[in-house]
């Protein structure tokens, strides 16, 4: 009986963080290079059954298992391409390909697929929030005033002349990315790796790869599963209190 109170707990506690990470998904619809935050679930280690053996008290026999729930959900950042979106603005630019844009923010440089820049007051250019877009060779990047085309392999011209590179980083996959606030990413190990195959889109934003219709199905499918597990929780308390009662009789 405890038992079955310790797993409906713990099922709760799942469901209820795994739909705070649908509601965030389902908010960012419409955030340029957003990328979807998946949930699996992985059930607590079986704890052995056994019983002792009548001839030997020192060996006990195994009888079977039993699970105690579910652990705290594990985050997974699903890296998948999502839609570019035509914006004609010359400073908006969109990768295809496994590859970041380099950033440098007061914590170190981070890395985003939000392509959404501008030149600060200094020609700088910086992203929505004001973070330095670095260059190829780690530093920000300053445009002076002209005309910018820039390439599919992030070489910056200016007037037809070139001024820099874009600093793209190589993460296969987002493997060894760590999601931060917004669309930042920080990197673990050994950090970045050439931006093999990357294609930078002058242009052009990338859509969020949140999938609507996915999205709302499962938090449908994880709200029943929680009302389930909080009636469960209800009887188990009801048929304990009754046990301590006839207990007390």
């Amino acid at each position: 009986m405890i038992r079955g109170i310790y797993t409906s707990t713990a099922a709760l506690r799942a469901a209820t963080i795994h739909q705070t990470r649908l509601a965030h998904n389902i908010a960012n619809l419409q955030t340029t290079g957003f990328k979807q935050v998946l949930t699996t679930h992985q059930a607590y280690e079986l704890q052995r059954l056994g019983e002792y053996d009548a001839e030997d008290a020192a060996f006990m026999r195994g009888v079977g298992a039993v699970e105690h729930g579910l652990l705290v959900p594990e985050e997974i950042v699903d890296f998948a391409q999502g839609p570019l979106q035509v914006t004609d603005r010359p400073l908006d630019l969109a990768i295809e390909g496994d590859a970041f844009f380099r950033i440098q923010t007061p914590e170190g440089e981070r890395y985003t697929r939000d392509g959404s820049f501008h030149r600060d007051a200094l020609g700088r250019l910086v992203t929505r929030d004001g973070y330095f877009v670095l260059g190829q060779d780690g530093q920000p990047l300053t445009l002076p005033a002209g005309q910018v085309t820039i390439t599919d392999q992030g070489l910056i011209f200016v007037g037809g002349a070139q001024i820099g590179q874009l600093g793209l980083a190589g993460f296969p996959n987002g493997a060894g990315l760590v999601r931060e606030n917004g669309n930042l990413y920080r990197a673990e190990g050994t950090g970045p790796g050439p931006a093999a195959g990357a294609v930078v889109q002058q242009g052009y934003l990338e859509g969020s790869n949140v999938d609507e219709e996915a999205q709302v199905l499962e938090m449908m499918r994880i709200l029943r599963l929680y009302e389930a597990n909080r009636k469960a929780l209800q009887v188990q308390d009801q048929a304990l209190n009754g046990a301590i009662s006839v207990g007390q009789v």
